[in-house]
């Protein structure tokens, strides 16, 4: 039995984007935090203890944890196993932990569609939920990408014979419809181009059909695949009949059920807002989105549906207050080097948060586990629990204070 005490107490009141009351020196709420694992490693007894922090603490801060810990602090960019910069600290006792080799992952290479101004994304934070272009642009803080909007043209639609609109009269508005256009030739329009109607045009009359017949016990491999054709007259339905997909409206409308503003970039500068920001990114017309919780899960190196079960308010919050998987790898690696895959590992997680540290040692080929996490945040428990059953949750860290304290081992 090999016994490994991990975790990262959190660095809320030790971070440099805390404005206000931020600790900078070991006492207050944030050490109060810190102690906890303290006790825990002194009655828990690990073979291998691991504790990691962000590295914006101040260095009075760090400098006593390396000294209650008796060992020096490692920081570890996880830039160089991931698609995000992210210095950390980490203390422990594991010996021969170089660097990590650089696995030269860019941004780009995790995004689910769009393109990125930048090589590697800024820092995931827990209050990833709240990101938005202004912080982005202003102050660098809450990765954004950016969506090209594709091309549209215009085109004059009733003119009079020499080429000119027809004349601009004051009920132009109450009179510019097609029907005044394309009828009586009384009005001027104008007409743009979209890449597909169902998804730009509004309101659009057509039908349902089968692309490939339907599936029948005659021709099973023939997939039942269905599209959207619009009607050559858009005026006008199909025949009316007992079949409701003979008549079908397309309605304009996205994923996110709300349409983005789109901004333009000139000559290496974004207008947002009446501002321009410098951005790297070609000119052209974009709308500008955060980064899915799939693409955050890729930032911190776990798999694409590892918080599928949580509100994306949830797991951003999870995410961001998480570890980057693949750090922890490397790290503890080093620890596991030579042990049997079939020996029982014992690991007491301190603020486990979303159970990252149990998925590190899963990816390691270590099954036979025996896993007790301290943590209070419900939604966090909830991932960590849904993707790992059989992690004991203990509840508050400040239990281990209590005398008599100790794991049924």
């Amino acid at each position: 039995m090999i016994k490994f005490l991990i975790g990262g107490s959190p660095c809320t009141h030790w971070s440099i984007a805390q404005c206000k009351a931020r600790e900078t020196e070991p006492d207050g709420i944030g050490w109060e935090l810190f102690k906890n694992y303290l006790i825990a490693k002194e009655k828990f007894r690990p073979d291998f203890f691991l504790y990691e922090n962000n590295k914006s603490a101040a260095q009075s801060i760090k400098d006593r944890i390396s000294e209650e810990l008796e060992t020096p602090l490692q920081y570890i960019n996880s830039a160089l196993v991931s698609a995000q910069n992210r210095w950390r600290f980490y203390a422990h006792n594991i010996p021969r932990v170089e660097q990590p080799e650089d696995r030269h992952i860019m941004l780009a290479d995790i995004l689910e569609s769009g393109i990125c101004d930048r090589e590697k994304a800024t820092c995931l934070l827990g209050t990833y939920d709240h990101a938005g272009a202004r912080n982005y642009l202003k102050k660098n803080h809450g990765q954004m990408i950016f969506e090209p909007v594709t091309e549209q043209r215009a085109f004059p639609v009733g003119t009079t014979t020499d080429g000119k609109a027809y004349c601009l009269t004051a009920n132009y508005a109450k009179g510019s419809n097609i029907k005044q256009t394309v009828g009586s030739r009384k009005r001027t329009l104008v007409a743009e181009s979209v890449s597909t109607p169902a998804a730009f045009a509004g309101r659009v009359v057509g039908r349902r059909i089968n692309e490939a017949g339907h599936r029948d016990d005659y021709n099973p491999d023939i997939p039942h695949i269905q599209r959207f054709e619009v009607n050559i007259d858009p005026q006008k339905t199909n025949t009316i009949s007992t079949v409701g997909k003979d008549n079908m409206i397309a309605i304009q409308t996205n994923n996110t059920m709300k349409e983005r503003k789109i901004y333009e970039v000139r000559n290496g500068k974004i207008l947002f807002n009446g501002v321009r920001y410098e951005i790297a990114l070609p000119d052209g017309f974009y709308t500008i989105r955060p980064l899915t919780v799939t693409e955050c899960c890729r930032l911190q190196t776990l798999p694409d549906n590892y918080c599928w079960m949580a509100k994306k308010s949830h797991a951003y919050r999870g995410l961001g207050n998480g570890w980057t998987a693949e750090v922890i790898i490397h790290i503890l690696s080093h620890a596991l080097a030579g042990i049997p895959k079939n020996e029982e590992i014992v690991v007491l997680s301190m603020y486990d948060g979303i159970g990252t540290g149990r998925y590190c040692f899963e990816k390691l080929g270590y099954k036979n586990i025996r896993y007790f996490a301290y943590e209070i945040e419900k939604s966090a428990m909830e991932i960590a629990s849904t993707n790992f059953p059989d992690i004991v949750q203990c509840g508050d860290a400040f239990s281990v204070r209590e005398s008599g304290w100790g794991l049924p081992l």
